[in-house]
């Protein structure tokens, strides 16, 4: 895949961003994690600052680089799931049928 077309296919997951947290606004499990996160956070932020400034900022960027690490991961998934979905779609032969309007 030219980075060209990785472009395009990110812009495009990006677009789709919004209608995912539509959905998960609703989702009481997700609600639920989102708090319990909040609660770890303040937690996390004491035993942070109990460590010397050099150490915090080590550990921040530890977590901050699993983040981004997970967030690619995530969206090469997506994107291998666009592309298989596609690729279902033409061995079933959907672009070749007429579609009625």
């Amino acid at each position: 895949m030219t980075n060209s077309e990785r472009k395009i296919l990110r812009e495009f997951v990006g677009g789709r961003l919004g209608i995912m947290y539509d959905r998960l606004k609703d989702n009481t499990r997700y609600i639920e994690v989102c708090e319990q996160q909040k609660i770890s956070d303040e937690v996390a932020d004491e035993l942070l600052h109990k460590l010397e400034k050099e150490e915090r900022i080590t550990v921040r960027r530890h977590y901050e680089g699993e983040v981004i690490k997970t967030g690619i991961e995530i969206d090469e998934a997506y994107l291998q799931g666009l592309k298989d979905s596609v690729r279902i779609l033409a061995l079933l032969g959907v672009f070749g049928a007429e579609v009625e309007l």
